[in-house]
């Protein structure tokens, strides 16, 4: 069966709730952490200003959701999870990026919605990241991953990683917080051959590539009429330009 791809735009909520019940393999996903500030003020300002290197000179366009307090935030993680269980198949994994800020809020959030919670995977962003005398590097992002109830250890996955390794993009981004499309493609790994991911916060597309270029189908779900447009872009191009490259699975 051929991987095949969608990209929706709007609001997660409400398109979580036009699916139906059981009907994905996966989510893999990077929302917005909304932790750039302690104070309301930073909190609000532009994602660009929180978070490139560029600030407001940023040519890429800002994203919406990350101007939340840490209540609220944790709050609203709560109800898109809910939502994204109920859409998901039983044993599906689930893997949701965050930093040390909201680690602890995600994980409450991800156990509130009833998500198991297995485990951190660690991304090492490699010693690009900015240094800073005297204090330890900001070089690591974390992965929480767990399932809709027990996964089977029988599954046609194999062992993975718990750290990866990819330094950030510095060129050539397409959105402000784009991971690395290789890491992705280590990511979506986790999911059984012929299953489809859902990432309800797709940004620039980063894991829906990743997924058809590993043999998934792949729906995302993103509110940036901007970055949806790109995701779009990239899909239509993939499709256009090269088959997809499925990795031996091996046990």
């Amino acid at each position: 069966m051929t991987p095949k791809c969608a990209v929706i735009q709007g609001d997660v909520l409400e398109v979580l709730r036009s699916f139906e019940d059981n009907t994905f393999g996966a989510v893999i996903t990077d929302p917005p952490y909304a932790s750039g500030g302690l104070h309301a003020k930073d909190r609000q300002a532009t994602t660009a200003a929180k978070y490139t290197k560029n600030k407001t000179k940023n040519p890429l366009p800002n994203f919406e959701g990350d101007s939340k307090d840490q209540l609220s935030w944790m709050l609203w993680c709560v109800a898109w999870l809910r939502e994204a269980k109920r859409v998901c198949k039983k044993g599906a994994p689930i893997c949701v990026f965050i930093d040390f800020r909201q680690l602890d809020a995600l994980k409450w959030a991800m156990q509130w919605a009833d998500w198991l919670v297995n485990g951190i995977v660690v991304w090492d962003k490699t010693e690009i990241v900015r240094p800073q005398r005297g204090r330890f590097r900001s070089q690591c992002e974390f992965i929480i991953w767990g399932s809709k109830g027990a996964m089977s250890l029988k599954r046609k996955v194999p062992v993975l990683k718990g750290c990866y390794r990819y330094s950030t993009l510095n060129r050539g981004k397409l959105h402000q917080t784009q991971k690395p499309l290789a890491l992705m493609r280590d990511i979506v790994r986790i999911v059984e051959p012929g299953e489809t991911i859902l990432d309800p916060f797709a940004g620039s597309g980063t894991t829906l590539v990743a997924a058809l270029q590993e043999g998934y189908s792949a729906v995302g779900i993103e509110v940036t009429k901007e970055y949806a447009t790109i995701a779009q872009k990239q899909i239509d191009t993939l499709s256009q330009t090269s088959p997809t490259n499925n990795r031996e699975v091996t046990m």
